[in-house]
């Protein structure tokens, strides 16, 4: 019996043959050119018929571009046909005003930055190896069948390091897109296409067959409370207390490695053995402790055959050679030679980092007990603890002013401009960066108004980073790792050390930092963002940037803001008037206009007749109604305004401006203003207040002119907290 012969199928492999590649329709175009990339001189400038497109010499690629990116490799397709259609298809999309790209009439009017063209080359890649690997060499048999099948195996997730897992919707958009969009393209390719009438998914959106949820609200979580605010406490920490310190400690490091001869010791002469021991003899006698190994060399030196309990397996010997001679390296199996020496010095003296041996004291962020910034670091360490720096640098300019991850990256030295100085001696800080979303490649000039922290922080992660001029500030690193990093220090040894607050396990990203600042400027304008960090200043800063351009990054910031604002006071309006029906009153002086309001409402909809079928229509002529209620909200953190009418405002009349379209909340009296009222939620305030000036009062030693002053206070509180008790329990009712 004879085994069955197996199929064997030979695939087309090879360079794309002449004959097809001269047919072409962007045969020997510039591909930079046509798509009005401008080139950087003497960079490379690639050509269609060629299967690598470097464009590594583009002038405008944003910082944020990853040098993979610059890279369009269609080698990878096997089949030259697929290949030469996968160059026509990404070239479309570059150059979408070609005149045979026009003519089509689905075809992406966009023109296609370099990056999205190299991640659909990277899907196109998989798509068509995969159909290869399927046997199939003409685009025209491509099945529906083959679509699905290729859907299923890209929905997992499998990654050599991070492991396996569901892709998310966007990626997925992101991989069946090529698989789609070959169809809208089947007459501009010369070789290989599907056939006429046939597109996968046919009637179903791509964004449904991606599972995609296109939702009208934004749907990025804010970081969780109990993570941002000791996140942000540790940023402005490391940014304000310890970074200088490191900055002055890393520059010395890298001064040393700049001046350090690169050449090895063969031998010791005794020329060199009595100049080191003289080295090895000033420790001991200032009783400095030796210079301790990096833990990266010092796992080199143990898988070399170092005896890990050896007690000179940790001395920085090459580093001791190098004080006094042209040396910087020294081969340990020279170390027996010097053996007693060593053995001596680290038995009276031991061994430690050789940076940061004296320390500058700080103030423990806890309790401001004064301890040294760091204990003795070695250069590893050091460095470790810039990236740290700069990690901590990075989330907090995120987090106090908003800047979106691309906008971070083109911030450069030369972005903190001059402050300028306004009245009342104020300062205003602005940072120069460049818009790179929504905008064509190199994105369009932007400025940034920023707290002075933010600033800093620039300023610091300048001088770490070594940047030059033109260069990055922050490192490119995504803001969930360098999070993970600061995170990582604070709650181990190090931030403990200093009293830092430990951070909890949660997500942290750049799109939800700036969620997080979003939502709470909308939400508690009165209050502390964290870490010292006060919400109005904050407000201040964003509304002073969008009204310098309206059209900039921060005008989208100040918007959402808004957006959220409005969502939030009609919760809270919603909740007064579900209070109202569940016969919880409001109180203060508003309290009966607020009343005859959501009296007014529910007269409005008893007009429309109670039915099944009506109750959607009611549902929504509530919501207007409640929303038109709401557009008077101004929440305070003691009270609630509703600022219908400018001439009754009590805090307008007492600053002489009854003209002013906002209510002043640093001169609100809620307790006399006619459109103030309280609420249950402001009862823990008032109880707080009075309860404070009753310890105060009680105080024999307090001032007698002090208790002058807070017996009213205390009387004015007491009152409130009676009529919120009163009117929530029914004894308030007339």
């Amino acid at each position: 019996m004879t085994a069955p012969r197996r199929a064997v199928v030979v695939m087309p492999a090879g360079p794309i043959p002449a004959q097809w590649a001269a047919a072409s329709p962007f045969a020997g175009l510039d591909v930079c050119r046509a798509a009005g990339w401008e080139v950087l001189p003497g960079g490379p400038r690639p050509n269609f018929d060629e299967d690598f497109w470097d464009l590594t010499g583009l002038r405008d690629m944003p910082k944020s571009a990853r040098s993979n990116t610059r890279r369009l490799d269609f080698r990878a397709i096997i089949d030259p046909a697929f290949r030469l259609t996968a160059k026509e298809y990404i070239f479309a999309l570059a150059v979408p005003d070609h005149e045979l790209v026009l003519a089509l009439p689905d075809a992406a009017r966009t023109t296609y930055k370099p990056t999205s063209c190299f991640n659909y080359c990277v899907q196109l890649v998989r798509w068509l190896n995969f159909l290869t690997a399927q046997g199939i060499s003409d685009l025209t048999a491509v099945m529906q069948e083959h679509c699905d099948v290729y859907r299923v195996m890209r929905m997992e997730r499998k990654h050599p390091t991070r492991g396996t897992g569901p892709i998310s919707a966007g990626t997925m958009l992101t991989i069946l897109q090529p698989v789609r969009n070959l169809a809208l393209y089947r007459e501009l390719f010369s070789k290989a296409a599907y056939r006429p009438g046939f597109a996968p998914w046919p009637g179903l959106a791509l964004t449904d067959v991606a599972g995609w949820k296109n939702k009208q609200e934004n749907s990025v979580p804010a970081v969780a409370e109990e993570v941002f605010q000791p996140t942000v406490a540790a940023a402005l920490y490391l940014t304000e207390t310890l970074g200088p310190l490191v900055a002055v400690e890393f520059e010395r490091l890298l001064n040393e490695v700049e001046n350090r001869s690169s050449s090895t010791m063969r031998g010791i002469s005794p020329a060199a053995g009595a100049t080191f021991s003289q080295v090895v003899a000033s420790y001991v006698r200032r009783g400095q402790p030796l210079p301790e190994l990096d833990g990266r060399l010092l796992t080199k030196r143990i898988g070399g055959g170092a005896d890990p309990e050896d007690p000179l397996v940790r001395v920085h010997v090459s580093r001791l050679i190098n004080e006094r001679m042209n040396y910087s390296a020294f081969p340990y199996r020279l170390v027996e030679s010097v053996r007693p020496m060593l053995e001596d010095a680290v038995a009276k003296v031991g061994i430690a980092g050789a940076y940061a041996r004296d320390a500058t004291p700080v103030s423990r962020y806890d309790d401001q007990v004064l301890v040294p910034w760091t204990l003795p670091l070695t250069g590893q360490q050091l460095r470790d603890l810039a990236f740290l720096v700069l990690a901590a640098c990075r989330i907090l300019v995120a987090s106090i002013s908003g800047m979106r991850a691309s906008e971070l990256d083109e911030l450069t030295p030369l972005s903190p401009q001059a402050p300028v100085t306004i009245s009342g001696d104020t300062q205003r800080f602005r940072l120069t960066s460049r818009l790179i979303k929504g905008h064509d490649l190199g994105g369009v000039q932007a400025e940034w108004v920023v707290l002075e922290p933010a600033y800093r922080a620039v300023q610091l992660a300048a001088r770490l980073n070594q940047a030059a001029d033109d260069g990055q500030v922050f490192p490119m690193s995504p803001t969930d790792f360098l999070h993970g990093r600061l995170r990582d220090w604070v709650n181990g040894p190090g931030g403990q050390r200093l009293g830092l607050a430990p951070i909890p396990a949660g997500p942290v990203n750049g799109r939800m930092l700036r969620r997080t600042l979003a939502l709470t400027l909308a939400y508690r304008p009165g209050g502390l963002l964290a870490a010292k960090v006060h919400l109005k200043h904050v407000s201040v800063v964003t509304t002073e940037g969008y009204a310098h351009k309206p059209g900039g990054s921060q005008g989208a910031l100040l918007a959402e803001v808004e957006r959220a604002q409005e969502e939030h006071h009609l919760e809270l309006t919603e909740a007064a008037y579900r209070d109202y029906r569940d016969g919880k009153m409001p109180a203060g002086p508003g309290a009966r206009d607020l009343i005859k309001a959501f009296e007014h409402i529910d007269d409005a909809l008893k007009e429309h007749r109670p039915g099944p079928a009506a109750v959607l229509d009611s549902d929504r002529r509530l919501e207007m109604l409640l929303k038109q209620q709401a557009k008077s909200l101004h929440v305070q953190a003691a009270n609630y305004c509703w600022f219908r009418d400018p001439s009754r405002a009590l805090c307008l009349k007492l600053a002489g401006t009854p003209n002013a379209t906002k209510p002043l909340a640093g001169m609100c009296d809620s307790a006399r203003c006619p459109q103030a009222t309280h609420h249950p939620c402001h009862l823990p305030v008032w109880e707080s207040t009075a309860a404070s000036n009753t310890v105060f009062l009680d105080n024999p030693r307090f001032p007698k002119a002090e208790k002058a002053r807070l017996q009213p206070e205390l009387e004015r509180a007491q009152q409130i907290v009676n009529e919120i008790i009163a009117a929530n329990t029914g004894l308030g009712e007339e």
